[in-house]
């Protein structure tokens, strides 16, 4: 293009004006090119001039930034940089941002978007913990499991012998606890695989607020129900999905203290069905709730941080999805969804 410029400058006072208009013609159609190319790329490309303001921008710069958002990113212009960003607006997006020096003091800045890439090496990153996981369970099992019977059998006989004694009481909590300990290693070292038949997600929700009722009652928690009599069928594991709403409910009794609410709302949409158990604990700051899913990251002092690991499995198992939401001081929200059996099809108007 730059010595098409010079070829037609140099010879322009030998060129008539019909040669004229068909070399304008030629470089317009050529702007046409790059423009479509420019506007089809996915790729942000933004074009700065020295005072920071934006001479050109692609579709997909304004797209992922925003309108005015090339402002807010603080660019070094008339340099060359590489650097990673997060922005909440107009959604919350991981950015990788590059600039060069161009000619005229402009400044070239390149956006990517790279919030699939980040995703998926977390992902990676937390498949690799849990089979992690699964090789120290192996190792755990094996190692403490035998003599952990042998401790337990013992104390067992000694508090027949000395009814009452505190020590002895001690020693059986701990040894309790570490056999839990083993219990969730053993779990999530050999998943059992869900066996899905049609059922109402109402159903191991009831059973599971049944079987603590009475910690509800201790804690004097109050619990909100706000669930339809007829909800859509989805392919579920009865035991296993207990489980689930087990865990959750048990992480909601964990982070409450005496009183409070515990709201449990389910709703379905064309595609799933929606539960939400919502508690009014002392909730997560935004470090907590990142890690939230991965094993070993617990808050609890007698935690061993697979329980949520376990939850979130079995439901992925299921085809569906487990979020949380939550506020330091304002309690936390778990939402789980499970794909319908039959989905509706939604009529386009």
């Amino acid at each position: 293009m730059k010595n098409f410029f010079k070829g037609v400058r140099k010879h322009i006072g030998k060129l008539d004006a019909a040669t004229l208009r068909e070399q304008y013609r030629l470089v317009s159609d050529e702007f046409d090119f790059f423009e479509t190319v420019f506007r089809a790329i996915k790729e942000g490309i933004v074009v700065l001039d020295e005072n920071g303001s934006v001479v050109y921008q692609n579709p997909f710069a304004e797209e992922v930034l925003g309108k005015g958002g090339v402002e807010r990113l603080g660019i070094a212009l008339g340099t060359s940089s590489k650097r990673e960003l997060t922005v909440t607006y107009p959604e919350e997006r991981c950015l990788e941002l590059q600039t060069m020096p161009l000619e005229r003091k402009s400044t070239l800045l390149i956006v990517r978007d790279v919030t699939g890439e980040r995703r998926h090496t977390e992902e990676a990153l937390m498949a690799a913990g849990q089979s992690a996981v699964r090789d120290l369970a192996a190792g755990v099992a094996h190692e403490i499991g035998n003599p952990l019977n042998a401790l337990s059998l013992n104390l067992q006989l000694m508090a027949r012998e000395n009814p009452g004694d505190e020590l002895i009481e001690t020693c059986k909590h701990q040894v309790k606890r570490l056999d839990g300990i083993i219990r969730d290693f053993l779990q999530a070292l050999r998943p059992s695989r869900p066996c899905l038949v049609p059922g109402n997600v109402a159903e191991p929700l009831a059973e599971c607020l049944k079987a603590l009722k009475i910690r509800f009652e201790e804690k004097h928690i109050r619990v909100v129900l706000n669930i339809p009599r007829a909800l859509p069928m989805v392919a579920m594991d009865k035991n296993q999905l207990e489980q689930v709403f087990f865990n959750l409910f048990k992480n909601a009794l964990e982070a409450m203290g005496d009183g409070g609410e515990i709201e449990v709302a389910v709703r379905a949409n064309d595609a799933d069905v929606e539960v939400r158990i919502q508690d009014s604990g002392t909730g997560m700051d935004a470090e907590q709730l990142k890690h939230l899913f991965e094993p070993y990251r617990t808050s609890k002092a007698e935690g061993t941080g697979l329980g949520l690991m376990i939850t979130a499995r079995i439901v992925h198992e299921h085809g569906g999805t487990i979020g949380a939401e939550s506020e330091v001081g304002k309690g936390t929200a778990f939402t789980v969804r499970l794909p319908r059996i039959e989905r509706r099809i939604r009529a386009l108007k």
